[in-house]
């Protein structure tokens, strides 16, 4: 390699050779970059993110959200995310280790058997002599001795895992399933013969535990903390991240004029003074036909805005006059209307009020007869496809003549009107945002037509979905929330058309749309933590229970951190994705492969360690099987998160994302009123959805570079 060249290890784990040229002030231009090898493409901010390992399990995170808040009435509060986050913390904090012990191309499925052995050792080793009844005697130590031993214990494993697997070649899988046996037997045995029972408890009445409680199980109770002006806050948080993150995306996104144009800053403080004043009119009153009229005039603001920046800071395009909706556009456009009209008039037909099974064609014997001969035909098809007979994808047909009755059988008609709208209503417009990406392939112009029926269609839904409810979350949040989608759609359509994309690298614009981008999402992450640390009286007097935040979200949240942290800032992280990728590769290149494996076995059994110590301090009691089987949980969240099994490629955020979709699941179900018998079925089709979307999203973003 030649002195101007460096190596470095991507994000899949390759080895690449990054190469720099020195460029003089004089040879660089605003969106260009001087000697760029013309194979290779500038990616805009959006394309970077598709690529983003975490993304899909990010907008599943939504969906997920998304839709247990419209079938609960608890799951949206305060009450109801300090439920499911406290669910999250301790599935999250594993499932952040475990993601980096992936990403480095490994497993242990001694993770879950080692939270409750580190649990049971800390009760073990600081009660008594003599107080636990039944049994011998227990150890007396201070927790303050304890606490540290436990946590060498859980070292000593994790080098035991990391150092038989690269001593001796046997694959981790098989390590660590032998470690797992080793735990579970030696929790039973030494709870039996210490306790003389399976379960040990008193952890409160050791030395030193009102210092180690507050460490881990201390919790903040919400109650008490009311402020009348929260919500208007937290509104005006979200405006703000909502106008810096899109100027942020337009700076990352459209080529720089070379000398600014003073009529676009013009139009930018005007519309801004419009967005302004009708906001501040949003908040200051109640009225539907003023909020209409304010609302409108708000988005109209903000467009004005937008095209004002985009006029003062970025070069026009050459806009075209030829609408050219054709070919699958168009057929995507007609089948994306013909949805959202469909799921309308299905939803006014269908009894909102009735709790009768669906009950699919002539009776349920009828149904249960087509459900069996459904799985019957999937089957023989399936032998057909082994047999080489039929196409691969034959047996769908089984198996969709069978789902009917079977949905039917699952689901009340009140049930089936909102899944029926809510499918039918987001394949119409995926399908629409869809014709519009192949309609701006052959023209700007059909793409703004499209995007303008996309937008028309999002807000005639949003009114549909007001008029056909009486909930104030429907009718004014989730509202609301629709507008400033068809918002966003019309102007990001508008300034596409209006603008030049950027085609080129310009490192200062992107240096400075990070920055107002991050200001926005840091703007978000304020609004998010004002809406879970403080109430509304009208909260305190309505939720049920006790709002309490335990200190276990902190270690999550803190957890998550670092990791992140680690994966992307750090040497380390770069030798995380070597050896998961490659690991003779990573070792002939200088990273010390065996002791980068060793040290996430390690950080695995640490994270196991921290888990253990928040159940122990939690509970104050434990029994010998506590954590056993839980290791395939803290793989799936990895997974769901954008962890591949194959090492090489993953995020630790992602893990932290695959544990909350996980969290809100089994905790949305029981909120729901539904029979939480079905939340493994849920689980999986969850695991198998975010898998897909994953590697569609990606393979999709990585062939349009």
């Amino acid at each position: 390699m030649d002195p101007g060249s460096r190596c470095r290890i991507s994000s899949s784990g390759e080895t690449v050779a990054s190469v720099s040229t020195d460029l003089t002030a004089a040879e660089s231009v605003p969106g260009e970059m001087p000697g760029r090898d013309e194979r290779v493409s500038h990616r805009g901010p959006i394309q970077r993110l598709l690529v983003r390992p975490e993304i899909g399990a990010l907008v599943g995170t939504t969906a997920v959200w998304a839709f247990f808040w419209a079938v609960s009435d608890v799951f949206g509060t305060a009450a109801g995310t300090a439920n499911y986050l406290d669910v999250a913390a301790s599935l999250g904090i594993m499932a952040v280790a475990v993601s980096l012990l992936m990403i480095g191309g490994e497993f242990d499925l001694s993770s879950g058997s080692l939270t409750g052995a580190t649990a049971l050792l800390v009760i073990l080793l600081s009660k008594e002599a003599g107080e636990i009844a039944g049994a011998s005697s227990g150890a007396g130590f201070s927790l303050h001795i304890v606490v540290p031993l436990t946590f060498a214990f859980a070292m000593m494993i994790g080098w035991f895992n990391g150092t038989l697997r690269e001593r001796t070649g046997l694959p981790s899988f098989i390590v660590t399933l032998g470690t797992f046996f080793i735990l579970i037997g030696a929790k039973l045995g030494f709870t039996k013969l210490f306790a003389g029972q399976v379960t040990v408890e008193g952890l409160d009445e050791a030395k030193g535990y009102g210092f180690w409680r507050k460490i881990f199980a201390e919790d903040w109770i919400r109650n008490s903390h009311v402020w009348g002006g929260r919500d208007k806050l937290w509104v005006v948080l979200l405006v703000t991240a909502f106008v810096l993150v899109i100027a942020g995306v337009m700076e990352m996104s459209y080529t720089r004029r070379r000398a600014r144009n003073p009529k676009g800053l013009l139009t930018l403080l005007v519309g801004a003074a419009l967005a302004l004043g009708g906001f501040i009119g949003l908040l200051g009153t109640d009225g539907v036909g003023v909020n209409a009229v304010l609302g409108a005039v708000t988005g109209l603001g903000l467009i004005v805005a937008m095209a004002g920046l985009g006029q003062w800071r970025y070069e026009p395009s050459a806009r075209d006059r030829i609408v050219a909706i054709e070919g699958q556009a168009a057929r995507l456009l007609g089948i994306g209307i013909a949805a959202i009209v469909a799921g309308s008039v299905l939803t006014a037909v269908f009894d909102s009020k009735s709790d009768k099974s669906v009950d699919f064609f002539f009776g349920s014997g009828f149904s249960r007869a087509v459900f069996v001969l459904g799985i019957g035909v999937a089957g023989v098809l399936a032998v057909l496809v082994a047999a080489g007979k039929v196409p691969m994808l034959a047996p769908l047909a089984g198996i969709g003549i069978s789902a009917l009755p079977a949905v039917g059988f699952l689901m009340t008609r009140q049930a089936a009107r909102t899944i029926v709208f809510v499918v039918l209503v987001v394949s119409g417009a995926i399908a629409l945002l869809v014709s519009e990406g192949q309609a701006a392939k052959r023209g700007k112009l059909g793409a703004l037509v499209v995007s303008t029926i996309t937008t028309v269609a999002i807000v005639g839904v949003a009114f549909f979905i007001r008029s056909q409810s009486t909930s104030e979350k429907f009718r004014s949040r989730l509202f609301t929330v629709m507008l400033l989608m068809a918002l966003l759609v019309l102007a990001s359509a508008i300034l596409s058309y209006r603008f030049e994309a950027r085609s080129a690298a310009d490192p200062t614009a992107d240096r400075l749309g990070k920055r107002v981008a991050v200001a926005g999402l840091a703007a978000l992450v304020v609004a998010t933590f004002v809406k879970m640390l403080f109430s509304t009286q009208e909260e305190v007097d309505t939720l049920p229970g006790v709002i309490r935040y335990r200190i276990s979200i902190l270690w999550f949240m803190l957890f998550a951190l670092f990791g992140t942290w680690l994966l992307t800032r750090t040497r380390f992280g770069n030798w995380i994705y070597a050896v998961g990728g490659n690991k003779e590769a990573a070792r002939a290149v200088g990273v010390p492969a065996a002791r980068t494996k060793t040290t996430l076995f390690m950080m695995v059994s640490g994270a196991a360690w921290l888990t253990g110590m928040l159940i122990a301090f939690r509970l104050n009691s434990v029994q010998a099987n506590v954590g056993d089987g839980e290791e395939f949980e803290y793989i799936i969240a990895a997974v769901v998160g954008g962890n591949e099994l194959t090492g090489g490629y993953g995020s630790a955020a992602g893990g932290a994302i695959g544990s909350l979709i996980m969290s809100m699941s089994t905790q949305g179900i029981p909120f729901a009123g539904w029979n939480t018998n079905w939340r493994f079925l849920l689980l999986g089709i969850i695991l198998l959805g975010a898998v897909i979307a994953n590697r569609y999203v990606r393979n999709k973003a990585e062939r349009s570079r």
